[in-house]
């Protein structure tokens, strides 16, 4: 049974951010009867080299951060590669801070804060400095790149919090880049062309937040590059999800349910069982990000499960930039 203080939490969350509001009850009794047999478990190669696209700071470890320690325990590698630094987090700044109306300083330090979270969530799974790479585009501002802010025809986005236009010069992986789609999808392809991963995991398009949506299509956009460059290149590709609905606290049980009302893809949703080593090893993981403890622990304590769940897409090419908007939820 849910407990009133976290389905109250719920629903003021979905209300601040925006999401909308389903019935959830009707949408598992949906799900229930369309999904009757058992969910299939997720297979992991011996020497899997794992990639792991993340919005933000926390999304690697709450969607996949068993199978990120499963990869690196049975001898292969993980690379994670963070697309913001999370920085544009209003609520979360005024609260670390103190400040009623934070400014660019606070939410560029809040920035760098939520980045040391995630070296040490690292940690906390075995990875070392190897395993990570921060691109800090703008958090909030993926999705209006695949469309507005493209190419340099005109003006680079700039965030409304940081105020910067472009990522740090210390994450920038090619030169002279900038806030625009292009540069983003150039980055990724280089990553992928150069770590060569046989598995990337990458959110839905169909999370409910912007920036994870438009990290499934910026993903896709970049793998076309990469297989025109390397035409035989391929790898498996998993989606997780974090934000759908009021999933996955409908209920305080120890496994992770699919999201109700929500097709796997192709494979179906696929189950990755953790031990109750790697159950505490995430859940530690998942507190090194203070910052976000201390504004939604009971968020990040949801995905704290005795499994995971992943899908895999349906084969597509994706040509960016889009003509409208897929990720206005």
């Amino acid at each position: 049974m849910r407990s009133a203080r976290r389905f109250s939490a719920v629903v003021a969350f979905i209300v601040a951010t925006g999401w909308p509001m389903v019935d959830v009850g009707a949408a598992a009794r949906r799900q229930h009867a369309t999904h009757r047999g058992p969910t299939p478990t997720l297979d992991v190669p011996l020497q899997t080299r794992l990639l792991v696209v993340a919005p933000h700071p926390d999304d690697e470890t709450l969607g996949a951060g068993g199978l990120m320690e499963r990869v690196h325990e049975s001898g292969g590698r993980v690379n994670v590669v963070y697309l913001t630094d999370g920085d544009g987090y209003p609520e979360g700044v005024r609260n670390e801070d103190r400040v009623e109306s934070p400014n660019a300083v606070d939410y560029r330090g809040y920035g760098r804060h939520r980045r040391r979270e995630a070296r040490n969530a690292l940690l906390a799974l075995g990875l070392d400095k190897a395993s990570y790479t921060f691109l800090g585009f703008p958090d909030g501002g993926l999705a209006k790149m695949m469309r507005a802010y493209w190419s340099e025809r005109r003006a680079a986005y700039r965030s409304p919090y940081t105020r910067f236009d472009r990522p740090p010069k210390s994450e920038i992986v090619v030169p002279d880049t900038k806030y625009r789609g292009e540069d983003l999808s150039q980055e990724l392809a280089l990553i992928i062309g150069d770590f060569k991963p046989t598995m990337i995991v990458v959110p839905r398009k169909e999370d409910q937040h912007a920036d994870h949506c438009a990290a499934w299509f910026f993903l896709a956009d970049a793998l076309t590059d990469v297989r025109r460059v390397h035409p035989d290149y391929s790898a498996d590709v998993l989606n997780y999800i974090v934000h759908f609905y009021s999933w996955p606290f409908e209920d305080e049980e120890s496994r992770l349910p699919p999201p109700p009302g929500l097709r796997g893809g192709v494979s179906g949703w696929l189950r990755l069982p953790l031990t109750a080593a790697e159950t505490r090893t995430k859940r530690t993981a998942l507190r090194k990000y203070v910052t976000q403890m201390h504004v939604m622990d009971w968020f990040l304590d949801g995905f704290a499960r005795t499994n995971e769940v992943f899908s895999r897409p349906a084969a597509v090419r994706v040509r960016l930039p889009l003509r409208r908007d897929v990720c206005d939820f």
